[in-house]
């Protein structure tokens, strides 16, 4: 009987170390995909796969971390999984696809089309939905490759990251892709990928140029269809019909002849469909709160004519982007989908998207902006309401 205890209690004792040296053997041998990015040029998909080095993420025992490590492969194929499947050709160990955290389609894999990228990106069962997703026109290989400050990875970037600098000055605002995917099938919706750039000119480390990422505009998609890439000078009124903007600035009365700059915050925008005589038009509600950041002149201004200035401009951004959709044919304001939304059985009678857009569909633009002074103390030349 004390034979057969002993060699049961060995049997357990075997399987625990067994077990967990396997499990200490994966974590340090598999390989640990961050981003992923598709590119189509020849005729072929061109599939490219980052990975970061570990040594690089975490800290040693004596708190210093590595420089970074990161890899990015590329292999092509016919089809997207094609060129996915080749990565595990040379990959030395298995491949965890579950950390992957940012996607970058190039301006000719939006043009292509995106059914053969979303079939394989929903199909296998480690990849999340939840991953940023981006646009660039620059090399995917430089966009992946592109580091973070102070020897930090690709993980500290606007590409794994990008939520916080956003909160901090929000532009366009960043989309993952199950969010994107929705609306991407949404009847009447347009929506877009940002768009990541390098700059190799703002940063410099120790007096040598350090390339950067930046967003710099975005890929619009309507109606399911690659609409183009405009940059962001052109579609900056979109941050005032984004209720996800968490704050904004605006210099004003305008950028030749600048007198102050607004800070706008707890931002609430409405589009609502109107019908007159038989025809819809649309109703833009914008309310917000907003500070006095930064004065240039040393003229008296009422914080009332400040206000106006901002209402004002904020109209102007608003129009200018309407208008700039007329012109390419793309609803930017989202108008068709809240008649979609609201109207439904109206909507289904509309032909086409251009018979709801026209000169005069935007009826009214309503702003109320409520302004407040900036800092410990309050600039006398400014007259605050109490």
């Amino acid at each position: 009987m004390k034979r057969k205890l002993m060699i049961a209690f060995s049997t357990i004792f075997l399987f625990f170390m067994t077990a967990c040296e396997n499990d200490i053997g994966e974590i340090e041998n598999q390989n640990f995909a961050t981003a992923i990015g598709v590119d189509y040029r020849d005729g072929k998909y061109h599939v490219y796969i980052q990975m970061l080095g570990l040594g690089s993420v975490a800290k040693s025992e004596g708190g210093a971390k590595a420089p970074p490590e990161i890899f990015v492969s590329e292999t092509s194929g016919a089809t997207f999984i094609d060129a996915f499947f080749k990565a595990y050709h040379t990959a030395q160990e298995r491949i965890l696809w579950a950390h992957v955290t940012a996607i970058v389609l190039s301006d000719a894999a939006l043009e292509q089309g995106l059914d053969s990228v979303f079939d394989g990106l929903t199909r296998y069962y480690e990849f999340r939905p939840t991953p940023w997703i981006f646009g660039t026109k620059n090399s995917l290989d430089d966009i992946l490759s592109t580091t973070g400050f102070f020897n930090q990875t690709s993980l500290n970037t606007i590409l794994h990251s990008p939520k916080s600098s956003y909160e901090q000055s929000s532009t366009i605002k960043p989309v993952k892709l199950n969010q994107f995917a929705r609306e991407f099938f949404d009847p009447g919706r347009t929506t877009y990928i940002p768009s990541l750039t390098i700059d190799d000119n703002q940063w410099k480390k120790n007096k040598k140029n350090e390339d950067k990422l930046a967003i710099d505009g975005a890929f619009f998609l309507d109606n399911q269809k690659y609409k183009g890439f405009f940059p962001f000078e052109e579609i900056k009124g979109i941050r005032w019909i984004t209720p996800e903007t968490v704050r904004a600035s605006l210099l004003l009365p305008n950028d030749k002849n600048p007198e102050f700059l607004a800070v706008l915050e707890d931002q609430m925008v409405k589009v609502q469909p109107v019908k007159v005589d038989g025809n819809f038009g649309f109703t833009i509600h914008y309310l917000a709160n907003g500070v006095v950041s930064n004065r240039m002149k040393n003229n008296t201004i009422e914080v009332e004519a400040m206000e106006e200035f901002v209402k004002k401009g904020i109209i102007s951004e608003v129009k200018q982007l309407y208008q700039l959709g007329l012109e390419h044919d793309i609803d930017f304001l989202n108008l068709e989908h809240q008649l979609y939304r609201k109207h439904h059985a109206d909507w289904k009678k509309l032909e086409n998207q251009a018979s709801l857009l026209q000169e005069d569909s935007i009826k009214s633009i309503e702003v109320s902006i409520t302004l407040e002074h900036s800092g410990s103390f309050k600039n006398r030349k400014i007259k605050i309401k109490e």
